[in-house]
């Protein structure tokens, strides 16, 4: 193993051999330089429960952002096997960690081992952030939710009104789909290759939103027309597009003036949705700004204090090369 010195306070970073996998998989991509950690007797733990967790951006995103805030936290990535959710959760207050995020496959496992929930995170029925309340009690929250919303309000669109073609309906989909709902959509159009899976969504939606018109359309193109035709806003809630060759339920010479297109998807930053959007003047984004603003505002909930999260969304920008 090699030592590394990592800082003038001592401290070291011990990585291994530059040929072993683990090395090579995190040091392959155009990374940032490590954002300065300074760790004391009494810094708070943050970090994200996952499986794998090796490819997050999660540390960067937030060590970054507690540095610029001034606040004595760090952030760590724990790799914890499906078998072993349980020990963790219940392992949070007697670390004196200060909460975590959750990541796939555990964004619903960890529902029965919480004291209990938001109204967002129980509505979608996903959890994706944990705050270690007064040291004992653990509360579940889904900041993926109101980090879609901020995304959007960010790319000056508001929920309220929009007539949505939401393809997906897996767990993303849910959070945008309940968000979207929340914030006074009109409509909502719900297609998936699960079709009783997006029959399902549909219909747990409508039973909490009455006012929000719900349904599920099958994944056909006398379906799918029409459905984008009506829409304001089409939100790719798929991996559909991250791999060349990926081919999307819809036409792209379907998108038509007036609509906005957000894609969830930011790994490549510009899709071949979002490059057919903008390529007709369309207002388009990807999932990066929905991914910093979700961790601001988990950000907030562990520490009580705003987020930097134009900052945060700014390192996620350098680390991908984004101009």
């Amino acid at each position: 193993m090699q030592v590394v010195p990592y800082s003038a306070r001592q401290f070291y970073l011990v990585l291994p051999p530059p040929t072993h996998p683990l090395r090579s998989a995190a040091f392959a991509r155009k990374a940032l330089p490590p954002p300065p950690v300074t760790l004391s007797g009494i810094t708070r733990v943050v970090g994200l429960f996952g499986y794998p967790v090796e490819h997050s951006f999660s540390p960067l995103m937030h060590n970054r952002a507690f540095a610029e805030a001034g606040l004595d936290y760090v952030y760590v990535a724990f790799p914890v096997p499906p078998e072993r959710v349980a020990a963790a959760v219940a392992a949070l207050p007697a670390l004196g960690l200060a909460g975590v995020n959750v990541t796939i496959p555990h964004k619903e496992a960890v529902i029965p081992h919480l004291d209990g929930l938001s109204r967002t995170a129980e509505l979608i029925g996903a959890v994706n952030t944990v705050e270690v309340v007064d040291g004992a009690r653990l509360i579940g929250h889904n900041t993926d939710a109101p980090g879609f919303a901020a995304a959007l309000r960010r790319g000056g669109v508001d929920l309220a009104g929009q007539r949505v073609l939401l393809l997906g309906a897996g767990g993303a989909a849910r959070a945008v789909a309940f968000q979207a709902a929340l914030d006074g959509c009109a409509e909502i159009v719900l297609c998936d290759v699960a079709a009783a899976r997006a029959t399902a969504l549909a219909a747990e939606v409508a039973g909490h939103f009455a006012p929000c018109r719900t349904c599920a359309i099958p994944l056909t193109a006398e379906a799918l027309r029409p459905a984008l035709a009506a829409a304001t806003l089409l939100i790719n809630a798929t991996p559909v597009g991250m791999h060349a060759g990926d081919v999307y339920p819809i036409d792209l010479a379907w998108l038509h003036d007036g609509l906005f297109v957000f894609d969830l998807v930011y790994n490549p930053l510009q899709t071949p949705l979002l490059a057919a959007a903008r390529e007709r003047g369309l207002g388009a984004s990807n999932g990066l700004a929905m991914l910093a603003l979700q961790g601001a505002e988990s950000f907030a909930i562990w520490t009580g204090r705003p987020a930097p999260g134009e900052s945060m969304l700014a390192t996620l920008e350098g680390h991908f090369g984004a101009r």
